[in-house]
């Protein structure tokens, strides 16, 4: 890659991590959008995962106290098993059907999050997070970000927004911990990609740190339609590349 598409990666990095841990979720979809204007999704993917694990990684550490790690015990024991296969799956798809994928997928994540509101635990149950969780291991090897569309389910069974957005940074966490391994095991050449993974790693320490000592002086629903122009511009241009 060269010196200024590292630079644009770096700036995307640092302003989507802000972005997600004042808002909880979103800006892993515009960062990945970002990086597929110039690698393809079989290098994207995997190495948007490590990213993602520093950035949610930060976030979890600096509001340990917020979160409810009690969700856990519904949400972990089949989200491997799923990211395993959802890996496999991934391994077949074409450059271009991949790159489709998330575009689309993108523009359904920014207008139409009610696709997944199926998943939301219902009468404050928290028993419904164990298909949240085998929903999160398919698609995320395959569309990288699932975020905006697995938030919904945490978002009923936290209390306020901040717990949300502790929660949501831990379950992400393991969720691209998950990823991170299985693509490992596959063999993924991470030394390849070092630069790329770096430069994003950096930024999403310096926009995660700088979010989080902010997220009371900001309002979610403004963030979240910054959300929606930074990722519906990202996914069209994405899907008018491939024309």
């Amino acid at each position: 890659m060269s010196g200024i598409e590292l630079v644009v990666i770096a700036i995307a990095a640092v302003s989507t991590a802000a972005l997600t841990a004042v808002a909880g979720a979103g800006g892993g979809v515009v960062l990945l959008v970002v990086m597929l204007q110039f690698v393809d999704p079989v290098v994207a993917i995997p190495a948007h995962g490590v990213v993602q694990l520093v950035s949610n990684g930060t976030r979890c550490v600096t509001m340990r106290d917020d979160a409810d790690a009690s969700l856990l015990r519904w949400y972990l024991p089949l989200l491997l098993p799923a990211t395993i296969v959802g890996v496999v799956v991934a391994d077949g798809v074409p450059r271009d059907a991949g790159r489709a994928a998330i575009g689309v997928f993108a523009l359904l994540a920014v207008w139409w999050p009610a696709a997944t509101a199926w998943l939301a635990p219902r009468g404050g149950s928290a028993r419904r997070l164990s298909l949240v969780g085998a929903f999160a291991g398919l698609v995320n090897p395959t569309i990288g970000a699932p975020g905006p569309l697995l938030a919904p389910a945490f978002r009923t069974v936290t209390r306020d927004h901040v717990e949300f957005v502790a929660t949501f940074s831990l379950v992400q966490t393991i969720n691209h911990l998950a990823k991170v391994a299985v693509f490992g095991v596959a063999g993924f050449a991470w030394s390849d990609h070092l630069p790329l993974i770096v430069v994003a790693a950096v930024g999403v320490v310096i926009g995660t740190r700088a979010g989080a000592r902010h997220i009371r002086r900001f309002d979610p629903i403004v963030l979240g339609r910054v959300f929606q122009v930074a990722a519906t511009v990202g996914a069209v241009r994405l899907l008018v590349g491939l024309w």
